[in-house]
C-alpha cells in the first residue's frame, strides 16, 4: 500500500518575503551608502535651493541660540565653574625628520602677531594671541579662536618616545605632520602611532606638508595613499589636510575650532595641570605652580605627583586671574597702571583662597611599612597539645626514691640499674647485632663491587653518590637547613639569575626561549643534590584549578611592607566621592603651594625652553601606597629580543614612570592560581606583576627596555590590585620506561636517583604525554628506579611526567627608588 502525502493546491497560503530595507534606521542607511548621494531624481534648480527664511523664523532661531547659551552659562555658574573653559591643548608632532614643525606653528600663528617692543596686540578680526607673562619663553602660546574656544599650541621638537609620551598624555588634539616627499611611514612613526593608541586616542589630525611640490596630476593619488594609511591606524579620524598656503592654514584652524574633542577616561577621572609657571618662596620653603585645572576637582587634602620629582603635600590652593584673557588695562604701556594692576592681582590672590586644610587632615607621604622582626608569629602550644605531649611521654626506669628533678638526669633508654640487672641480656643482644652488622657489611661490600664492575666508566656519578651520604637521614622538611641548600643550584635565586643573564648572549637566550616553547617547564633532575632537597619548596597538586592553596601561607618579608584593601572597589568609590565637593573646579586658573616642593622645577622653567612639558597630577587617597599590581600586557611585534621574568624594564604607567622588575604569568579563567612564565612570549596575553604604587583603574601601560625609552617592549593596562593573587611556578620532572612488568605496571628510571626521593614524592600523581594517569608503588634498588601503576596499557615510547608547584613573588623595589618614601 503506497503512503499518502499531502499536496498543496492552488489555494495554499503564500507569505510575503521580508523586506529589511524599509525598516533600516537612518544610521544603517548612511553606513550602507558610505557617503554616496543618490542622484536618480530630477535635479533641482538654484532658485528652489535658495530658500530665504522669513523674519519670524530668523528671530525664533536667534532666540533659541541665545537661550541655549544662557542656560549653558547658568549651568556653569551653578557648578562653580568659570565662564570660559580651559584652552584646548594642541600638540604638533612630526612623523619624519624632514618635517618642519616650526614652520607649521608659525603658519598657525601668522594671524596673531605680537609686537615685542610696545607690548601691543595686532589683532585680525576678533582673534587674539596671549603668551605666558610669567615665563621668559613662548612655550605656552594661547590663541583665542572665538569668544569661547581657545587653543594652547605646543610643539614636540623631536621624535624621541619619552617626549612624545609626555605630550600625548596632556594633549586634547594632536597634529601629525607628514612630508609629501616621504609619504611612507618608517618604523619610528609606526611606534609613535602605537604609543598614542595605547594611551587612549585623543582627537588627531594629519597635516601634509610640501604637497605643492609634487606634480598636480599626482597630488590626488598621493593624498589618497596617505589617507588610507592614516585611516588604518585611526579609523574614526578622517581629517587629512594639506597645509602649504594661508587658505589651507585657515581651514586647519576652522577644524581645530569645531572638531569634537575625545574624552579620555583615565585622564578625566583625576585632576591634572600643565605647569605654566613656577616660583620658589625661600621663607617658607614652598614652591608654587600655576596652571589650569583639568579633568576632575582638586582638594588640598590630596597629594600632588610631579613625574621625575615625586609626591608633595598641598599647603593651599589660590584662585588667580587667568593671564590668557585679553584686557585693555593689562596691555597698556603705562607702567603705573601695570604696577597698580599687579598689586591688585596680588591682593586678589591673597584673598581668593579656594582650599586650605590642617596638617592632620592631609594624606601622608609614607608609601610603605617598615616591618618589625619581633612581630613574627610565635605559636604557643595549646592545652590540648600539651595533654597529647604528656600522654605520649615515655616512662623512665629509675631507682626507688628518685625525685622528678633527679629523673631528668637519666637517659631515656638506659640507666645504671638496667645495665646491672640485664647484663646477660644485653650481651646476647650485642652479639646478635654484631652478627647482623657483619652480614650487612658483607652485603654492602658485594653491592659496591657490583656497582664498581657496572659503572667503571662513570667515575663522576660514583663521586656524586659518595657525596650524597650527607643527605641521608633527612625525611622531613623541617630537617632541611640553609647550609644544606648551599650546594643546590636554585633557579629562583635573583643573584644567580642576574649573573646568568649577564653571561648569556642573545643567541643563548633565544635558544632557551625556544626550548621553553617546545618543552614548557621541563627541568632535569639534579645529580649532585637529592630531589627532596632541591625541590623542597615545591608541592604536588591533584588539580591546578580546584586544589586549595592558602594565600597567607609562608609569605615573604616584603608582604609586611605593602598595603592591602579589605574591599578594593569600596575604597575606590569612597576615595572618588571625597572629590565631588572639592572647591577647586576644572577650567579654573589656580596657584598651588607645595610643601617642600622641588627647586629643580623652578630652575628648569627659568633657564630655557624645556624639551617636554611638566605635569602635576592630584592623586586619590591611598594612591601613593605600595601594593601588588597586576597588568595585562602584550609584547610588541617590533621587539624581537627576549624578555625574562625579573628582568629590569621601564614602566610608563598612567601619569607615573619608574624602573621595575616584573614577573610574568598566564591568567587562568575560573581559577585562583596563575602559572608563572619564564619569558614574555609574543602573540600571547600575559599578566605582569610588580610591587608599585596603588592606582585605581583604568590606567594604560607602556613598557620600554630602559629609561631612555629607545625600544617599545610591550603595551597593556592595569588589571587589578590584589596581593592575594597566587602565581605558581610549575616544574615537570620526566622519566622514561625502562621495563614493562605488565600492561599497567612499568619500571621508570631517570626521574629520581635516590630511593629516599621516590618515597618523598610517592603521593604525587603521575601522568604521561599520551594521556595515562598513575602513581608510584615502590622504589626498586638504590639507583632511583621505581615501580609505577597506570590506568591503562602503557606504550614503551611514552614519557612519564610529574608536576610540582611553588608560589613565586616579584622582586622588591630598589632602595634608591623614588617610590619608597617615609614620613
Amino acid at each position: 500500500m503506497s503512503e499518502h502525502r499531502h499536496r498543496s493546491g492552488d489555494l495554499h497560503q503564500q507569505n510575503k518575503g521580508f523586506k529589511g530595507g524599509k525598516h533600516d534606521s537612518k544610521g544603517a542607511i548612511k553606513r550602507r551608502a558610505q557617503g554616496k548621494i543618490e542622484t536618480n531624481g530630477a535635479r533641482q534648480s538654484i532658485k528652489n535651493l535658495a530658500i530665504v527664511n522669513n523674519k519670524d523664523a530668523m528671530r525664533q532661531k536667534h532666540q533659541k541660540l541665545v537661550k541655549s547659551k544662557k542656560n549653558e552659562l547658568l549651568e556653569r555658574k551653578r557648578l562653580g565653574l568659570p565662564d570660559q573653559v580651559a584652552p584646548r591643548v594642541v600638540t604638533i608632532i612630526k612623523l619624519s625628520e624632514s618635517c618642519n614643525t616650526k614652520k607649521v606653528k608659525e603658519m598657525l600663528l601668522q594671524k596673531f602677531k605680537l609686537n615685542i617692543n610696545t607690548g601691543e596686540m595686532e589683532m585680525d578680526k576678533e582673534e587674539t594671541l596671549n603668551s605666558n607673562g610669567g615665563n621668559n619663553n613662548d612655550e605656552f602660546t594661547t590663541i583665542s579662536l572665538t569668544s569661547k574656544v581657545r587653543m594652547m599650541l605646543l610643539e614636540c621638537q623631536t621624535m624621541a618616545y619619552d617626549q612624545v609620551i609626555e605630550f600625548c598624555k596632556l594633549s586634547d588634539i594632536i597634529l601629525f605632520v607628514i612630508d609629501a616627499n616621504q609619504p611612507k611611514l618608517n618604523s619610528e612613526a609606526e611606534r609613535i602611532f602605537t604609543i598614542v593608541k595605547a594611551q587612549s586616542v585623543p582627537t588627531v589630525i594629519e597635516i601634509i606638508q610640501n604637497l605643492d611640490q609634487t606634480p598636480i596630476k599626482k597630488r590626488n593619488e598621493l593624498k589618497k595613499s596617505i589617507q588610507s594609511v592614516f585611516h588604518f591606524h585611526f579609523p574614526n579620524e578622517p581629517k587629512v589636510l594639506p597645509m602649504d598656503t594661508n587658505d589651507e592654514c585657515s581651514q586647519v584652524l576652522r577644524y581645530i575650532e569645531n572638531i569634537h574633542v575625545n574624552e579620555i577616561i583615565w585622564r578625566k577621572v583625576r585632576p591634572y595641570m600643565l605647569i605654566e609657571k613656577s616660583s620658589y618662596i625661600p621663607e617658607t620653603n614652598v614652591v608654587t605652580i600655576d596652571g589650569f585645572i583639568r579633568g576632575n576637582n582638586l582638594s588640598a587634602k590630596q597629594i600632588i605627583h610631579i613625574p621625575d620629582y615625586g609626591d608633595f603635600q598641598i599647603e593651599k590652593i589660590e584662585l588667580i586671574e587667568d593671564p590668557h584673557i585679553r584686557k585693555k588695562s593689562y596691555y597698556t604701556n603705562n607702567n603705573n597702571n601695570n604696577n597698580n594692576n599687579t598689586s591688585e592681582m596680588e591682593e586678589d590672590k591673597k584673598i581668593n583662597i579656594l582650599d586650605k586644610v590642617d596638617q592632620k587632615d592631609k594624606d601622608t607621604l609614607q608609601t610603605w611599612n617598615v616591618p618589625d622582626p619581633m612581630d613574627n608569629e610565635q605559636a604557643l602550644p595549646t592545652a590540648e597539645e600539651m595533654k597529647e605531649i604528656e600522654a605520649n611521654k615515655k616512662k623512665k626506669l629509675v631507682p626507688k626514691g628518685t625525685s622528678g628533678y633527679q629523673s631528668s638526669w637519666y637517659l631515656d633508654n638506659e640507666s645504671d640499674e638496667e645495665e646491672e640487672n640485664f647484663e646477660n641480656e644485653d650481651l646476647d643482644m650485642n652479639q646478635e647485632e654484631m652478627g647482623e652488622d657483619k652480614e650487612d657489611e658483607e652485603d654492602e661490600q658485594e653491592e659496591e663491587e657490583e656497582m664498581g664492575e657496572e659503572e667503571e666508566e662513570e667515575q663522576e656519578e660514583l663521586e656524586e653518590v659518595k657525596e650524597s651520604n650527607k643527605w641521608k637521614g633527612i625525611k622531613h622538611k623541617s630537617q632541611i637547613t640553609d647550609e644544606l641548600l648551599k650546594d643546590s643550584d636554585d633557579d629562583d635565586d635573583d643573584e644567580n639569575k642576574e649573573e646568568q643573564s649577564e653571561s648569556e648572549d642573545e643567541n643563548e637566550r633565544k635558544q632557551l626561549q625556544q626550548d621553553e616553547i617546545l618543552y614548557p617547564d621541563e627541568v632535569d633532575t639534579p645529580g649532585n643534590v637529592p630531589s627532596r632537597i632541591r625541590f623542597s619548596k615545591f608541592r604536588g597538586l591533584k588539580s591546578f584549578r580546584s586544589s586549595p592553596w592558602d594565600v597567607k601561607e609562608n609569605l615573604p618579608i616584603d608582604y609586611a611592607k605593602i598595603f592591602q584593601f579589605h574591599s578594593f572597589n569600596q575604597s575606590m568609590r569612597a576615595s572618588i566621592a571625597i572629590l565631588e565637593n572639592a572647591p577647586a573646579k576644572p577650567d579654573m586658573y589656580v596657584r598651588i603651594h607645595l610643601v617642600n616642593g622641588p627647586k629643580q622645577l623652578v630652575e628648569r622653567n627659568t633657564t630655557a625652553i624645556a624639551s617636554k612639558p611638566e605635569i602635576a597630577v592630584g592623586l586619590y587617597r591611598y594612591e601613593n601606597k605600595i601594593s601588588l599590581l597586576h597588568f595585562s600586557v602584550e609584547k610588541h611585534k617590533s621587539y624581537e629580543e627576549t624578555v625574562r621574568s625579573k628582568e629590569e624594564v621601564y614602566f610608563h604607567f598612567g601619569w607615573r614612570k619608574f624602573s621595575t622588575s616584573p614577573i610574568y604569568s598566564i591568567s587562568s579563567p575560573n581559577c585562583d592560581k596563575q602559572k608563572f612564565e619564564k619569558f614574555l612570549l609574543p602573540a600571547r596575553n600575559t599578566m605582569a606583576t610588580i610591587y608599585g604604587p596603588i592606582t585605581y583603574p583604568p590606567a594604560p601601560l607602556l613598557i620600554f627596555n630602559g629609561k631612555d625609552c629607545n625600544e617599545l617592549v610591550a603595551t597593556g593596562y592595569l588589571s587589578s590590585v590584589n596581593p592575594d593573587r597566587i602565581i605558581c611556578k610549575r616544574i615537570i620532572l620526566t622519566g622514561v620506561i625502562a621495563k614493562s612488568i605488565s600492561k599497567k605496571f612499568v619500571t621508570v628510571k631517570d626521574m629520581f636517583y635516590y630511593p629516599e626521593d621516590i618515597n618523598w614524592f610517592k603521593k604525587v600523581e603521575l601522568y604521561t604525554k599520551m594521556g595515562r594517569v598513575g602513581h608510584i608503588k615502590e622504589p626498586l634498588g638504590t639507583h632511583g628506579r621505581m615501580k609505577c601503576q597506570f590506568d591503562g596499557t602503557m606504550n614503551q615510547q611514552d614519557t612519564v611526567c610529574m608536576n610540582l608547584y611553588k608560589r613565586v613573588y616579584p622582586k622588591w623595589i630598589k632602595d634608591d627608588s623614588s617610590l619608597l618614601k617615609l614620613e
